[in-house]
This record gives structure tokens, sequence and C-alpha cells, in this order.
């Protein structure tokens, strides 16, 4: 039997507008010292998690791919989604060709930390790029200069990634077919080997729907 697992890290620097995912931010945990204090915590309640997993299975099933998703996964130090990684090496079987996925913003890695990932088992890298075109980032409340896209990319290639993707949002408001294809044409130049586009989604609740209310 295969068994594929996802990982949910549910912590982010700031949330993004059109967000309505699980996620939470320093401020809204009320943390002052940075998100490694309780990054730790739920690090060990993965692993309880994955060990109460195998229980409930009853076997050692295959495992053909891991996928990081939050929330922001890169946020979290290598050691953390190594330990992780090695609790599921360890109560089930990895296959020889399993795919290991980890998510991250562009503006939360450098290359000594894509380095330090590629090391702990993650062979498969995906930043948010999401756009290409400022005033489209500032709508979704991104962060990252979409400048630094490049930059990101070719320190994953370097430090030895071979699967390297980009997520990409289209239907933004404000957004022109112009704004589009120059994100398409931004991502076709940059070293990776995979894009992903997905609509956006106006979700009831969100910052992004009650400014749009607001007209």
């Amino acid at each position: 039997m295969d068994l594929a697992f996802y990982i949910h890290i549910p912590y982010c620097i700031k949330r993004c507008g059109y967000c309505d995912f699980n996620t939470y931010t320093p401020s809204e945990l009320k943390i002052t010292t940075g998100l490694k204090s309780i990054t730790s915590s739920y690090t060990n309640l993965l692993i309880t998690e994955i060990k109460s997993a195998r229980k409930q299975v009853g076997e050692r099933a295959v495992v053909p791919s891991i996928f990081f998703g939050g929330g922001t996964p890169s946020l979290m130090e290598a050691e953390e989604i190594k330990s992780i990684i090695n609790v599921i090496g360890s109560e089930f079987d990895l296959a020889s060709d399993i795919e290991i996925t980890l998510e991250s913003n562009p503006d939360t890695v450098d290359k000594e930390k894509l380095e330090k990932f590629y090391q702990a088992g993650i062979n498969r890298i995906s930043f948010g790029m999401q756009s290409a075109v400022p005033h489209v980032l500032a709508t979704l409340d991104r962060t990252h200069n979409p400048d630094n896209l490049y930059q990101v990319t070719k320190w994953a290639s370097e430090v030895g990634f071979k699967e390297i993707s980009v997520d990409l949002i289209y239907g933004t408001p404000g957004e022109s077919k112009l704004d589009w294809q120059k994100s398409i044409d931004t991502a076709l130049s940059l070293p990776i080997t995979h894009i992903s586009a997905y609509a956006l989604i106006i979700e009831e609740g969100t910052k992004l729907a009650a400014q749009i209310k607001r007209g």
C-alpha cells in the first residue's frame, strides 16, 4: 500500500490578504521571541502524530511523496524538517524515488538555508512567486521583491535541487493581460522545471474579500 504525506506548517510572518488557510502569524500568537520557540514544539507534535498514524495504518506502507505545505514551511529550521522526514522513514518505507517537496516564500531563504533544506532530504522546492508585477503582489499582500525570484531559483539549482517549481496566481483585481503575460514570461526565464498556475478565488472572511466589498 502507498501512503503519501502532506505535512502542514501553519506559520507565516504576515497573512496574505487572499489567504483563508489555517495559518498563524507571530502577532496572532503573541510571540515576540521568534517562531523558533513554537516550531520546535510543533515538530514534536507532528512526530507524535506520525507515529500514531503508523499504528492506525497497521503496516509499513510505502511512502512515494512527502509535501510540506502551509503556511510557510521555509520558516522552519532544516533540522526540524529533517527530523520529520526521519521519523516518517523510521515508521514507514520511503520509496527509492520519493519526492519530498517544501513550499517556500522567496524572502524567507538564502543560499545557505536552501542548502540545509537540500541536505535535510528535500529534493523538490516550490517558490510562491504568484506574480512578477509589484502592484499585483501588493494587492495580494505578498512581501517579496519579484526581482529576487531569479536569485533564489539560481541558488536552489546551485545547491543541488533538480526539481524547482514556482506558483503563479492569475485573476487578481487590477491585473491586466499584460501583467499576466509578464508573470508568465518571467517564470519561463527562470532556472526552473515546473510552473503551477492557480485562479484567484476570493474567499469570504479574507481581507481581500472585505476590500472588494468596500469597493
